[in-house]
Formats: structure tokens, C-alpha cells, sequence
């Protein structure tokens, strides 16, 4: 389908981490460093959203933010091997800014929209958790917006 992309690199990049790590060290070190890896997404808050469901939501004063100082939302969802998703973010009140990471916290792919509309589109690479970040292209960038998650 037009406009779809294969969310596979980043398991081919995780995979070649852990062969790496496993040729290198002893097992129990990449026990350990796979469990610090995956930790700091168990700490992060997040709201569940389902396969077919649309949120309401605001950045506002208060959110957690990024790096640059933007605010932004996190939301958790499970999703299928081959399953094809479409993740639409929609606002009025500021640019759009729109991630789909992995359960690891690593980005697979991002959109940042045109005219108040994000949407990233993609065949999932593996069953298991994925996050969907809603963010604004700029710093201030705060208000009201809608997201969906659909499955194609």
C-alpha cells in the first residue's frame, strides 16, 4: 500500500546488539544489560489505547517533556507481527509531532505533519508493546488534539 513502511530495522538492529553482546561477554552481563535496556520503559507513565480507539488528549502544563523542553504524552499499545497499523494525530492548537517506538524506548519511525495532521502508517515487525508519542514540533507548543489508532 502506498505510503506504508516496514517497521523492521529496528529489530534487526536490536538483533545484531545481541549477538554482539553475546560473542563478547559473558551471559550474565547481557542478562544484565538487556534488563538495564528494558527497564527504563517499565518506569515511564503511559495510557493504554486500543486498536480502533480515538483519545482526546492535551499537552499542557504539568505533561512530562523532552529534552528540548516540549511537552508530551505517551501512550502504550500491543500489536501483531505483520500486523498493519495507521496512528493519526490531529491538533488546532499546535504542529503535530507524532513517534511510534518499540518496547524498548527505541524510534521506528516519526511524522511531524502538515496543516495540524501527523500519521504514520507501517507493518508492525514483531507481536509485542509498542509507545506512540504525541509531541509538538515546537517547544511551546501546547492545547488540545486527537489521536487514532487503526488498523489497516
Amino acid at each position: 500500500m502506498a505510503g506504508e513502511r516496514p517497521c523492521w530495522r529496528t529489530n534487526e538492529r536490536r538483533s545484531e546488539l545481541e549477538r554482539s553482546l553475546r560473542s563478547r561477554w559473558p551471559r550474565a552481563f547481557v542478562a544484565l544489560g538487556l534488563m538495564l535496556v528494558i527497564f527504563p520503559i517499565g518506569g515511564w507513565a503511559q495510557t493504554p489505547i486500543r486498536i480502533g480507539q480515538t483519545i482526546e488528549g492535551a499537552l499542557e502544563e504539568g505533561d512530562r517533556k523532552m529534552a528540548d523542553g516540549s511537552y508530551y504524552d505517551l501512550y502504550v499499545f500491543r500489536g501483531n507481527r505483520g500486523q498493519r497499523i495507521v496512528v493519526h494525530l490531529r491538533s488546532n492548537d499546535f504542529q503535530p509531532y507524532l513517534t511510534l517506538l518499540d518496547e524498548n524506548g527505541v524510534e521506528i519511525l516519526s511524522d511531524s505533519g502538515e496543516r495540524g495532521h501527523a500519521h504514520i502508517r507501517c507493518t508492525l515487525a514483531h507481536a509485542g508493546r509498542y509507545f506512540i508519542r504525541v509531541n509538538s514540533v515546537r517547544r511551546e507548543g501546547k492545547g488540545r488534539y486527537q489521536l487514532q489508532l487503526l488498523e489497516q
